[in-house]
C-alpha cells in the first residue's frame, strides 16, 4: 500500500472580507540571506549579511502568485511563483537599481495590504527577472518599468513574522 500524506484540517469559507494587493516588496540578493528559521510554517528569524531594500508600491499595482505543479507519473511536485511590481519615471538611480535586480538571484518578502508578510523564493531564490520600460504614448500614459521576478520552489510561500521585518531593513 502506498504511503499517504494525511490532511490536517478542513476548509470553511470565511465570513469577513479582506483587501487584496501588495503594499511593498522587501528584497535582497539570495546570497545575502545566510539562514532562515521556520517554526510552524512561519519564518521567525533571518540571518543576513546586508540590509534588505524596500520597494514601496502604489495601491493596486503589484501582485504575486504561486502555482503548484504536481505529476502522478513522476510522483513529484513543485511550485512556480511570480512577483510583479512597477517603478515610475526615468530617474537614473532607479534605472541603475533595476539593473542590479536583473543581475541577482533574489529573495522577496511581500507586504500585503492586510499587513501580513510572505516570503517568496526561500528555497532557491528567483531564477528569471524581466524589466520592461515603457515611455508611454499619450501625455497621461504610464512611464516607468514593470518588473517581473519568477522562481521555482519545493515549498509554498511562507508567512514571515512581522516582528523581524524592522531588523531586516536596518
Amino acid at each position: 500500500m502506498p504511503a499517504t500524506c494525511p490532511l490536517t484540517q478542513s476548509y470553511t469559507p470565511k465570513d469577513c472580507l479582506s483587501t487584496a494587493g501588495v503594499r511593498s516588496y522587501i528584497i535582497t540578493p539570495f546570497a545575502n540571506m545566510l539562514t532562515s528559521t521556520v517554526t510552524a510554517n512561519v519564518v521567525t528569524a533571518i540571518t543576513k549579511t546586508a540590509t534588505f531594500k524596500q520597494y514601496k508600491q502604489q495601491p493596486e499595482t503589484a501582485t504575486f502568485s504561486y502555482t503548484g505543479d504536481g505529476t502522478t507519473a513522476n510522483g513529484t511536485y513543485a511550485y512556480d511563483w511570480e512577483a510583479t511590481f512597477k517603478t515610475y519615471g526615468t530617474e537614473l538611480l532607479d534605472q541603475v537599481e533595476l539593473e542590479l535586480l536583473m543581475k541577482n538571484r533574489l529573495i522577496i518578502i511581500a507586504e500585503l495590504e492586510d499587513g501580513t508578510y510572505w516570503m517568496l523564493g526561500r528555497d532557491y531564490g528567483s531564477n528569471a527577472i524581466n524589466d520592461k520600460f515603457e515611455a508611454g504614448t499619450t501625455f497621461n500614459s504610464f512611464i516607468g518599468s514593470t518588473v517581473v521576478v519568477k522562481g521555482r520552489s519545493k515549498t509554498k510561500f511562507l508567512q514571515v513574522n512581522q516582528a523581524i521585518i524592522a531588523g531586516l531593513l536596518t
